[in-house]
């Protein structure tokens, strides 16, 4: 004899669009929410689609289940659009409430035992936390990568290798370091050295507002590195705290040429 869990599967897999055309009106009246025709259009879609998942995960275990959901807009829609994941999430559980007293008043469930309905109600409960966990996970790995990028062009924009002349050029490090930053500093600086033909590089340290041992030994191997290109590396704007922690880390730069501010340096190196 077939067990609820099957009628239930059939059920939905024979009523998707019934239910959803039934039950989604609702769920955005509740929350109160407004959608253009495609925003519609893409909740049928996908609940259609979820309910579908629902219905096979009714008949899989509930690792089954989590392994097999890709998450509500897998595609990205309402996310392209800025719309927070709160209210994705608000529409599948209100959605969701509107189906489990949908099904407790069908025959289905009026037919079965307590516990069979109860069971059929944990998993459809299961199936659609599943979704949001997915859909969440989903929703932050793009909000990283967003953040990943825009943190790779913020570090493009906030340390670019200023021309001054056709041999000269000057890198205003300004505010905090982390070494992804200081990596997109070197790598910027290496590029226009040998881009350019740099002769002279002017690293002004003026705008600094804090660092570490990893920051100066990050500049370090950076005037290591372009001193080994032939060019002529000049330090400017260097607090005197900065200094002292170079010398306590035996990265001294004595051997460089320094001075208090950027524009006595290009004074007394361009009237020689």
């Amino acid at each position: 004899m077939e067990n609820l869990n099957h009628k239930m599967a059939n059920y939905f897999q024979d009523n998707q669009t019934l239910l959803v055309d039934e039950l989604l009106p609702g769920t955005l009246n509740e929350l109160e929410l407004d959608y253009t025709e495609k925003d519609l259009n893409q909740h049928y879609e996908m609940l259609r689609s979820l309910l579908d998942r629902v219905a096979k995960s009714l008949l899989r275990t509930d690792e089954e289940t989590d392994a097999a959901e890709p998450g509500y807009d897998s595609e990205n829609y309402f996310y392209a659009q800025g719309l927070l994941l709160k209210q994705t999430v608000d529409v599948l559980c209100v959605f969701r409430l509107s189906l489990l007293k949908h099904l407790s008043n069908s025959n289905l469930i009026h037919q079965a035992r307590v516990e069979e309905g109860l069971e059929v109600a944990e998993q459809i409960i299961f199936a659609f936390d599943a979704a949001i966990r997915a859909t969440t996970e989903n929703y932050n790995l793009l909000k990283e990568k967003e953040h990943e990028e825009f943190e790779r062009s913020l570090n493009h924009i906030s340390t670019p290798v200023v021309l001054i002349d056709d041999s000269q050029a000057v890198v205003p490090l300004v505010g905090e370091f982390s070494s992804e930053r200081f990596e997109v500093v070197m790598e910027n600086t290496l590029q226009k050295i040998k881009e350019y033909g740099l002769r002279v590089l002017y690293l002004d340290f003026s705008g600094i507002a804090t660092f570490n041992h990893v920051f100066i030994n990050d500049i370090y191997n950076l005037t290591q590195t372009i001193e080994l290109l032939g060019t002529r590396t000049i330090l400017t704007g260097i607090k005197t705290e900065m200094a002292a922690a170079a010398v306590k880390a035996n990265m001294s730069f004595e051997n460089l040429e320094t001075f208090g501010e950027l524009r006595h340096a290009l004074d007394s190196i361009n009237k020689k």
